[in-house]
């Protein structure tokens, strides 16, 4: 690739001269958002028995568009701010904030990522695709972007992030255009409801200003930069105006697309009507738009376009991500290991679990549950995509693990496991506690309607297709509800020490 040794980069004043385009100069793989986390979840049970909740997940605010033509504008409005500050490692140049390393042209984000990055379950092309519009502001926490937490580069810490400052009608059209922006790809557009946690989505703050950020000059919208290919699947963007095309252009930064030229194209700062993303290669705007060093996926664009083209084919590399809008009606399969319904174990016993998850899509998630005596202890969300749980130090009591992967249709889909430790009280009760009432009464850990006792085999786990906080007719949780600690996901405990006398036991 050429190299444009007299191209100049303003940063905080200084004007330095640097390579508009570099490789690597020590030639290393240069991938942050392509993670590879090793090593098990480790959680001490003690520690999680005593906590309380630590280790429960937050439940999921939703949404409420109606607050937009009730709530008052004095009561949106946020205090002023002094300009920010971008965490380490970040520099914003114009409008655009970008990985400090790739401003300065001293690094390029690979083109492909590891082979072995791309086996780790969720993440696959191509991959079914999320985006929620948020217009009711919240609590927003500084940290790497994850949307299901409200964690986002470029937030305040602990700030509170306005309310959109437009009717509910405003933002219906708003949202009915982005719609139409998406429309060609894999890609489902939430508003009315947050996804759960499980699912990796794309968040859009819409509404507020720069100044509720922590960038430090004004910008129509902002997104981190340099996530090329939507590697990272959890971002945070912000669109400041009343533009449906800034927002699209800010979800699509966060896919990995830069500026282009072009009137009529979303990727373009140049005003035009009926913006959309390009199907050809379309110039990329460098130099006449934020200056320097903010291309941050070049290398991916030449993909598409040819090597030094300096030129971007959006739909293309959008498609190559998310594909294009047919249904997905295959839901996930789940196994956990170790295989068997139901483990005895010592007291003080560890157990390493293990996830097998495939779907037919890339973009699924996935979470642990584990309750003790039918109370929750632990609901996490498996973010790092690790796929392996080691529990030390399991106290006397009836565990049921739950691993649960969703997708993008909304494919909801459990497998369970049985740890029975040291000798638990058997519950005093008036019914039947022969063998044969436990088969009947299909206490055998079934989770869906149809009262399979397979225990959980990956094709066997229970799927619905209602939206989120469904829950299994046979009395079974088998939704995501993110509600917090409860009982829901714990069988009943007579239901347990039947279960266990019933089944075939393995003892570790």
């Amino acid at each position: 690739m050429a190299l444009k040794a007299d191209a100049l980069l303003l940063l905080c004043g200084v004007t330095v001269g640097l390579p508009a385009v570099a490789a690597a100069a020590d030639g290393e793989r240069y991938d942050p958002y392509a993670k590879m986390a090793t090593g098990a979840h480790r959680y001490d049970m003690r520690e999680v028995l005593q906590s309380r909740g630590k280790f429960v997940a937050e439940p999921v605010e939703q949404p409420d568009l109606s607050l937009l033509d009730t709530l008052p504008l004095s009561a949106r409005a946020s205090e002023p701010q002094a300009p920010g500050q971008l965490p380490e490692g970040w520099v914003q140049i114009g409008e655009v904030v970008q990985r400090r390393e790739i401003a300065e042209g001293r690094k390029q984000i690979d083109p492909k990522p590891l082979p072995a990055w791309e086996d780790i379950e969720g993440n696959q092309y191509p991959r079914k695709g999320t985006v929620f519009l948020n217009f009711n502001g919240g609590m927003l926490k500084a940290g790497d972007d994850n949307s299901a937490e409200n964690k986002s580069t470029l937030a305040r810490h602990n700030h509170p992030y306005p309310v959109f400052n437009g009717s509910e009608a405003t933002a219906l059209t708003l949202i009915q255009a982005v719609q139409q922006d998406l429309e060609t790809l894999g890609v489902r557009v939430l508003y009315l409801n947050r996804p759960s946690k499980t699912v990796p989505y794309t968040m859009a703050m819409v509404g507020g200003s720069w100044s509720d950020t922590n960038i430090s000059s004004p910008a129509g919208g902002v997104a981190p930069g340099t996530d090329c290919e939507d590697r990272d699947q959890r971002n945070v963007v912000y669109a400041f105006d009343s533009s449906s095309a800034t927002i699209s252009q800010e979800i699509a930064h966060a896919w990995g697309l830069d500026h282009t030229l072009g009137s009529d194209r979303i990727m373009s700062y140049q005003a035009g009507n009926n913006k959309h993303f390009g199907d050809n290669c379309q110039d990329l705007c460098e130099e006449q738009c934020q200056g320097p060093g903010t291309i941050g996926c070049r290398l991916i664009h030449e993909i598409y376009c040819g090597v030094d083209s300096e030129q971007q084919n959006d739909l293309a590399e959008l498609a190559k991500i998310f594909g294009t809008p047919e249904p997905d009606t295959e839901p996930p399969t789940v196994n956990i290991l170790p295989e068997g319904d139901v483990i005895e174990l010592e007291v003080g016993s560890d157990i390493e679990v293990k996830a097998d998850i495939h779907d037919n899509y890339g973009g699924v998630g996935w979470r642990i549950k584990v309750s003790r005596d039918g109370e929750v202890a632990l609901d996490e969300v498996d973010y790092e995509k690790v796929g392996a749980w080691y529990f030390a130090n399991l106290e006397t009591g009836v565990y049921e693990v739950v691993l649960e992967a969703e997708d993008h249709a909304e494919h909801v889909v459990q497998d369970k496991l049985t740890i029975i430790v040291g000798t638990p009280e058997a519950p005093t009760s008036t019914a039947g506690d022969s063998e044969g009432d436990s088969e009947g009464s299909d206490s055998t850990g079934a989770l869906d309607s149809e009262g399979d006792d397979a225990g959980g085999s990956a094709s066997d786990g229970a799927t619905t297709d209602d939206g989120p906080g469904a829950l299994d007719k046979g009395g079974c949780e088998c939704r995501s509800t993110d509600q917090g600690a409860g009982g829901a996901l714990g069988l009943p405990l007579l239901g347990l020490w039947l279960a266990h006398r019933a089944r075939r036991r393995r003892r570790a």
